[in-house]
C-alpha cells in the first residue's frame, strides 16, 4: 500500500509544484483540476468542479477506489483565485464563486474524502492553502480576504466537528504571503469586468491595482517560490504531531504577531 495525496487546483503553480514534491516521495498523486491535463508527475488526473456539490459528490466512485488501496490519504485543499475590487462593485456571482472556490467546495470535498475513508478505515490529513491576507485584510481585496478567512474558519471548524473520527488525523492550514505564479494573472482577469464600470469614487484605486497586477510588474519583496509552499504541505502531510497551521514568507510571519498582540486601532494603520 502507498500513501495516496490529492491535489487540487493541480494545473499550474503552487498545485503543481506539490504533485512533483509528493510523487518524488513517493506518494501516487491524484491532481483534481477544473481543467485537467498535462500534468506530468501525477498518476491520475480528476476534473473538480468546486462549484457544484453535486459534481464534488460525482468523484466519490472514482476516489473510493484508490482511497480503499491507500495506506493513507493527503487532501491538499490548493484550488483558488483572488477576485479583487471595491466590495460595493462586486456582483453576486463574484462573491459566489469566490466562496465556492476558498470555502463550501473545499469542505464538501473533505467530508466526501473523510467518509470513504472511515468506510475503509484509512486515515486522513487535510491541508489547506490559505493566505496572510485570510488574518491581515486589505483595501480593494475585500472578496479574497474574507473568502481566506471563511476558509479557514471553515477547516477549523470541520476539525472540531470530526475529531472524534477514527479516521481524521489533523487538518492544517498554510498561509502563504506573496508567491510567484500566475495568482496576478489570474487575478487581473477576474478584475476586468470591473475595470470599464468602477465607481469614480475608486478610480485611481482601480488604476493602481490593474498596474500592480500587470505582467511585468514588479514583484513585491520576499516573494516565496510555489516549491517554498510545496515544502510546508510536505511537512504537515509528514509531520509526526501536525500543526494547525504552517507560515510561509516573513509577511505572515509578521501579520501573525501583529494580530496576536497589538489592538485592533493599530492593526487598522498598519494593514490598509
Amino acid at each position: 500500500m502507498t500513501k495516496l495525496a490529492l491535489v487540487t487546483g493541480a494545473s499550474a503553480g503552487i498545485g503543481r509544484e506539490t504533485c512533483a514534491l509528493f510523487a518524488r516521495k513517493g506518494y501516487r498523486v491524484i491532481a483534481l483540476s477544473r481543467q485537467p491535463g498535462g500534468v506530468e508527475f501525477a498518476d491520475l488526473e480528476m476534473t473538480l468542479d468546486l462549484e457544484s456539490f453535486e459534481k464534488i459528490e460525482g468523484l466519490a466512485g472514482e476516489l473510493e477506489t484508490e482511497i480503499a488501496a491507500a495506506e493513507r490519504v493527503i487532501l491538499v485543499n490548493n484550488s483558488g483565485y483572488g477576485q479583487f475590487g471595491a466590495l460595493r462593485d462586486l456582483s453576486e456571482s463574484m462573491w459566489q464563486r469566490q466562496f465556492s472556490t476558498h470555502v463550501f467546495g473545499p469542505i464538501k470535498l473533505a467530508a466526501v474524502c473523510l467518509r470513504l475513508c472511515e468506510q475503509h478505515g484509512i486515515p486522513l490529513r487535510v491541508i489547506a492553502v490559505s493566505s496572510v491576507l485570510s488574518i491581515a485584510p486589505q483595501k480593494m481585496k475585500g472578496a479574497y480576504c474574507a473568502a481566506k478567512a471563511a476558509m479557514n474558519a471553515a477547516h477549523d471548524s470541520f476539525w472540531f466537528d470530526e475529531r472524534g473520527s477514527k479516521s481524521l488525523e489533523s487538518v492544517s492550514l498554510v498561509l502563504p504571503g506573496p508567491v510567484a505564479t500566475r495568482f496576478r494573472e489570474h487575478a487581473l482577469a477576474a478584475l476586468q469586468p470591473l475595470l470599464g464600470q468602477t465607481n469614480a469614487v475608486h478610480r485611481e484605486k482601480y488604476k493602481a491595482m490593474e498596474a500592480a497586477l500587470a505582467p511585468g510588474a514588479r514583484m513585491k519583496p520576499f516573494t516565496a517560490s510555489a516549491s517554498d509552499v510545496a515544502e510546508k504541505l510536505y511537512r504537515a502531510a509528514e509531520a509526526v504531531r501536525p500543526k494547525p497551521r504552517y507560515l510561509v514568507t516573513p509577511q505572515t510571519y509578521i501579520a501573525t504577531f501583529v494580530t496576536r498582540f497589538m489592538p485592533h486601532s493599530v492593526q487598522r494603520r498598519i494593514f490598509r
